[in-house]
């Protein structure tokens, strides 16, 4: 369903935070496990689509009006991969590397200067995530004749990751608080979904 009352859509969004948090937090526990690659790739398509809900419905979550709007996006790539993480990666991202500058650029400065970095590096940060979690799910073969098991390949960043993609969850419910409270409305709670992210922020993403 991709039309809905802002009630549902609210209902929608706090499912789809709580469920990336659940992925982050078993990953966590999976660490070292291949099939953590995976989930935490799948919390960041969650986090994908609830960037989606909360800009479609922002505005009627700050009134009562409760006439039913379409999220476009669930509706076209609800089903796809790239475009989620697309979303994610550039609802999360600060700064990104430019040619010719030697330190990180705003995102929204890369946006607005030179449009075509910034979807080349979006898209190309989604392919290597799906790509990472399709390896850590399923032997291949690549075309080389190279055979892929997930369970023999190095992760060496997965620790990393992990602790990324918390931080996204985090900033997401942080966002939707802020975004509350300069519209006038009530904080929605959230303790117990940031609790699934306290243990994976406090170590840090160095350990």
């Amino acid at each position: 369903m991709t039309t809905m009352t802002p009630a549902t859509a609210r209902a929608l969004w706090e499912a789809l935070v709580d469920n990336a948090a659940h992925l982050v937090a078993e990953a966590d526990m999976l660490f070292p496990s291949p099939r953590a690659q995976s989930l935490i790739v799948l919390a960041e398509e969650e986090v994908g689509k609830a960037v989606w809900v909360s800009r479609a419905f922002w505005n009627a979550w700050g009134d009562s009006d409760e006439t039913p709007l379409e999220v476009p996006e669930l509706r076209t790539d609800g089903r796809r991969h790239l475009p989620k993480l697309v979303q994610a990666f550039d609802f999360w991202t600060a700064a990104i590397e430019v040619p010719g500058n030697a330190e990180p650029v705003e995102i929204e400065l890369v946006r607005e200067h030179a449009p075509e970095l910034l979807v080349a590096y979006l898209t190309g940060q989604a392919h290597s995530d799906d790509q990472s979690k399709m390896r850590g799910f399923y032997v291949d073969i690549d075309n080389d004749g190279t055979i892929s098991v997930p369970h023999r390949i190095e992760r060496p960043h997965l620790r990393v990751h992990i602790w990324q993609v918390a931080d996204m969850v985090q900033w997401l419910i942080t966002n939707d608080g802020l975004m509350a409270s300069l519209a006038g409305r009530p904080i929605p709670p959230t303790r117990e979904v940031e609790a699934l992210l306290c243990a994976v922020l406090a170590r840090g993403w160095g350990e």
